[in-house]
C-alpha cells in the first residue's frame, strides 16, 4: 500500500503552534497591561496629583508659576497646563497647549477631582460647595517596566505554552505508546493484536499499516503452515511407492517392483516441477529483499514470439498427448528480449493449470498476439473448466494460495505456480491477470517487444 502523504499532522501541529503562539502573546499582553503595568505606574499618581495641585496654587504668583512649571518640564518631562474653572489657560510648560475640557467634562470633574490613564492626567481644584475652580492637564512620560516585571511577562507566556503543549503532546505521543505497545505485544507472539485506529492524519495512517502488516505476516505464517502441510502431502505418496518397490525388490519380486516403475517415474517427475517453484519462488524472494532493482538476474535473449508460442504448444503435446490444444498466433506477434527458461516456464505452468483444472474433453486455447497500443507480446491461455470465484481472482497469484476448486481435486501442487508466473512476467516488465466468467478462466501474459536496437544486433 503506498503511504498517503497528506500532510494532516504537519497542518495540525503547525496551526496549533501558532493558537499557542497567539494565546501566550495575549496572556503577556493582559499581565503586562493590566497587572503589571499599573503596578508600576500607580504609586506615581499621587505624586503627580500633589505637584498639580501645589502649582494650582501659586495661580497669584505668576513668574514663581512659570518658573516652577519650567523646572519641572526640565527635570521631569512632566507637562502641565492649568485652566481655571472656566477653561481659560493660565498657564503652561507644553510646547503646544491642549485644549480645554468640554462642559460635560469639567462638570464630571466635580465628581471625581482626579483622572488618570496611560501617561495623562486631569487634576481639579474645587471649592468649599464643589465648585470647580480650576484644573490641570498634565501629560507625563510612562514609566519603563523594571527587567524583572519583563521576566515576569516572559514566565507567563512560558508557562501558557507549557500548559497548551500538554494535549498537543499527549495527542502525538499517547497514539504512538500505543502502537508501541501492540507491536511489543506483536513481536511477543501475539499475533492477534490490532490498533483498528479511526484517524485520519498521519498517525491513523501508521496505525492502519501496521494492522496490514499484522495481517500479511498473519497470513504468511498460515501459507507457511499450509505449504508444510501440503509438501509433506505431496512427498507422503511418491515416497511410499518408492519405499514399496524397493521392498518389493528386495523380497524378490522384481516383476511386481518394476510395475510400480511408470508410477515411480511420473511422481519423480511431480517432485521435480514441486522442488522448482519452491526453489523458484525462493530466488525470486531474495532477489526482491535484496534492494535496490527488486528484480531477479535475468538471463535474455531475443526471441521470436511466434516460435516461443510454438514451442510450448509442442512441449503441452507430448506431456498430454490426449488432450486438444488450439493455437492461434497473429502474423505480427512481436519479438521480445527475455529469459527463454524462465517464459517457458510461465507458459508451461498456465497450459499445465489450464489441463488440470478443465475436463479431458474440454479444448485448451493458445492465443498469441500484439498488443495496442504498446506492441507488447500479448499470450493469452484459456481453459473452459469450472472457472474461479471473483473472490479466488485477487488471490490467485499469491504464493501457496489455493482456491477452493484446487483443494476439491485431487491434482496436488501447494499454491506456487500461479505466484512463479507473476513474479517471472514482472521481472520482464510485463504484467498478468486473470478473467473468469464461471465457465472456464482466461490467464493474459504481456511481456514488452523487445527494442529495434536489440532485435537489429
Amino acid at each position: 500500500m503506498k503511504p498517503r502523504l497528506s500532510g494532516r499532522m504537519l497542518l495540525r501541529v503547525y496551526l496549533y503552534g501558532i493558537l499557542m503562539l497567539a494565546l501566550a502573546t495575549g496572556a503577556s499582553f493582559v499581565v503586562g497591561t493590566y497587572l503589571l503595568a499599573p503596578a508600576v505606574e500607580a504609586p506615581s499618581r499621587p505624586g503627580t496629583a500633589w505637584i498639580a495641585w501645589h502649582l494650582m496654587s501659586l495661580v497669584d504668583r505668576p513668574q514663581l508659576l512659570q518658573q516652577e512649571l519650567a523646572d519641572l518640564k526640565r527635570r521631569t518631562r512632566f507637562e502641565i497646563t492649568l485652566f481655571d474653572g472656566d477653561g481659560k489657560l493660565v498657564a503652561s510648560n507644553a510646547p503646544s497647549p491642549p485644549s480645554p475640557l468640554s462642559a460635560e467634562q469639567a462638570q464630571a470633574l466635580t465628581r471625581e477631582s482626579t483622572k488618570f490613564a496611560d501617561g495623562w492626567g486631569v487634576v481639579a481644584t474645587l471649592g468649599p460647595d464643589r465648585k470647580l475652580e480650576g484644573y490641570a492637564r498634565v501629560k507625563y512620560p510612562m514609566p519603563v517596566l523594571p527587567i524583572r516585571t519583563a521576566l515576569a511577562q516572559l514566565a507567563v507566556a512560558l508557562v501558557v505554552l507549557a500548559v497548551l503543549s500538554i494535549p498537543l503532546a499527549r495527542s502525538v505521543t499517547a497514539p504512538v505508546e500505543r502502537l508501541a505497545t501492540l507491536t511489543r505485544a506483536f513481536g511477543a507472539g501475539d499475533l492477534s493484536v490490532r490498533s483498528r485506529a479511526t484517524r485520519s492524519d498521519e498517525i491513523g495512517d501508521l496505525s492502519r499499516a501496521f494492522d496490514e502488516m499484522a495481517d500479511r505476516i498473519v497470513d504468511l505464517r498460515r501459507s507457511e503452515k499450509e505449504l508444510l502441510a501440503n509438501v509433506s502431502h505431496e512427498l507422503r505418496t511418491p515416497l511410499a511407492r518408492i519405499r514399496l518397490a524397493l521392498e518389493l525388490a528386495s523380497d524378490g519380486d522384481a516383476t511386481r517392483a518394476k510395475s510400480y516403475l511408470e508410477d515411480i517415474e511420473e511422481d519423480l517427475g511431480e517432485l521435480e516441477t514441486l522442488l522448482d517453484d519452491v526453489m523458484t519462488t525462493a530466488r525470486l524472494d531474495l532477489a526482491r529483499g535484496s534492494g535496490g532493482d527488486a528484480r531477479p538476474p535475468l538471463r535474455k535473449q531475443i526471441l521470436q514470439g511466434r516460435q516461443v508460442l510454438e514451442a510450448a504448444r509442442t512441449r503441452f503435446a507430448k506431456r498430454f498427448p490426449d488432450r486438444e490444444l488450439v493455437c492461434r498466433v497473429d502474423e505480427d506477434v512481436p519479438t521480445v528480449d527475455a529469459d527463454p527458461n524462465l517464459l517457458r516456464r510461465v507458459l508451461d505452468n498456465l497450459l499445465d493449470n489450464a489441463a488440470k483444472f478443465s475436463e479431458p474433453s474440454e479444448a485448451i486455447e493458445l492465443e498469441g498476439s500484439r498488443g495496442k497500443p504498446e506492441g507488447a507480446l500479448v499470450i493469452r491461455v484459456r481453459d473452459h473448466g469450472m472457472g474461479i470465484a471473483e473472490t479466488d481472482l485477487e488471490r490467485v497469484f499469491e504464493p501457496f494460495y489455493r482456491s477452493d476448486r484446487s483443494r476439491a481435486r485431487a491434482t496436488g501442487g501447494v499454491g506456487l505456480g500461479l505466484a512463479v508466473v507473476r513474479r517471472i512476467v514482472e521481472a520482464h516488465g510485463g504484467a498478468v491477470n486473470a478473467e473468469s466468467n464461471g465457465r472456464g478462466t482466461c490467464f493474459s501474459v504481456q511481456v514488452p517487444a523487445a527494442a529495434a536496437e536489440a532485435v537489429a544486433s
